[in-house]
């Protein structure tokens, strides 16, 4: 089992844009997503090609599992 954390922006465009981070610990808070999603736009640390990310959109916790099958 894996969790993946989706933070969605609007950049200056207007439009969605995605990061999605790989291994987050089952136990993140909601407050926690929004304090790393305001670090990312006040730092400026990522663009888009729609431009700079602006504001905050939505945020996901994704639960990923998978089944491996023996099928040699």
């Amino acid at each position: 089992m894996s969790n993946i954390l989706v933070m969605n922006f609007l950049n200056e465009g207007g439009k969605k844009t995605s990061i999605r981070v790989n291994n987050i610990k089952d136990t993140v808070t909601e407050a926690e997503v929004k304090a790393a999603m305001d670090v990312v736009i006040a730092k400026n640390i990522f663009t888009s090609t729609g431009g700079d990310l602006k504001t905050k959109d939505s945020a996901e916790l994704v639960d990923k599992t998978s089944t491996e099958f023996a099928v040699k």
